[in-house]
């Protein structure tokens, strides 16, 4: 299959669902990897040491940008806790054996 041919069933396959968590997952997806396109190959994440035991990790631009989205999301409240994430787990699980 060609990339056209793969291009063009993704397309159908993502016309044809009404699943928003599948939806919003290919668009972080597509994101990260137009994000990642344009951090330089030359920019991985640094490790320096201060002493024998410590260790400082310098991120890169596209790292240090992920951190900032996810700490945005904490700060406003858009996490749920580990119970939950069970929980809606043990659900999907359910309805996929039905």
């Amino acid at each position: 299959m060609n990339t056209a041919e793969i291009k063009l069933e993704l397309i159908a396959q993502i016309i044809a669902t009404n699943d928003r968590i599948l939806l919003d997952r290919i668009k972080e997806i597509i994101n990260s990897y137009e994000s990642n396109l344009s951090v330089s190959v030359n920019e991985p994440t640094s490790t320096y040491e201060k002493v024998a035991s410590e260790k400082i990790y310098i991120f890169n631009e596209w790292q240090q940008k992920r951190i900032d989205v996810a700490l945005k999301q904490v700060e406003n409240g858009e996490y749920i806790s580990d119970e939950e994430a069970q929980i809606e787990i043990e659900k999907w699980f359910e309805e996929q054996e039905k």
